[in-house]
């Protein structure tokens, strides 16, 4: 009895070999593929940027927004990036500031250096005429509605860290809207 059940083994194992080893590479290679894709998708979350609003001189505020409301404090999380804001608005909309401060972290095997360089350069995508700025941080740059009444943004990169900002005012020139938000991000970057 015992002839016959070994010669059955080894017919089995003789037949099926290649399957079975099949199914095991298959599992082998299927694991493999999924932690190659997980490698990359860790993501380390940034700190949490401190408030914005403090960052600003009254002064300033009031010189930039004249006869505004009281500044309002925002957060935003997005994938790999913590963001904090300082939003200041008339009751009239015809003038409103706001800063954000964007810590960025880890995520799809890129360093938080390299993913705040991608969200700067992204800052300008769709059609906008990036205009770079000097004297400003690793990397800065601007770019305008197009309306002539429209908003500036002026965003720095210093670092794995962003500034932010959106600018409006109705009544002055396109030139003294660019001058007043190159001015609320060099008050952040100051005190950052």
């Amino acid at each position: 009895m015992n002839g016959s059940g070994e010669n059955r083994r080894k017919t089995w194992w003789r037949r099926h070999l290649r399957t079975a080893a099949g199914i095991a590479l298959c599992g082998v290679l299927a694991g493999g593929y999924t932690a190659y894709l997980r490698a990359g998708s860790v993501q380390v979350m940034p700190p949490v940027p401190g408030q914005v609003c403090p960052l600003l001189r009254p002064e300033l505020v009031d010189l930039v927004v004249p006869g505004h409301g009281v500044a309002t404090q925002e957060t935003d999380r997005r994938d790999a990036e913590l963001s904090t804001w300082c939003v200041v608005e008339r009751a009239d909309q015809d003038v409103s500031l706001a800063v954000g401060v964007i810590n960025m972290g880890r995520a799809a095997g890129n360093d938080p250096v390299a993913l705040a360089r991608d969200r700067f350069v992204g800052s300008f995508v769709l059609n906008r005429e990036r205009r770079l700025l000097d004297g400003l941080g690793d990397e800065a740059g601007y770019w305008r509605e197009l309306s002539p009444t429209g908003s500036v943004y002026v965003t720095v990169r210093v670092g794995a860290r962003l500034v932010h900002v959106v600018y409006r005012n109705t009544m002055v020139t396109p030139e003294r809207v660019l001058e007043a938000a190159v001015l609320a991000a060099r008050e952040v970057l100051a005190r950052l």
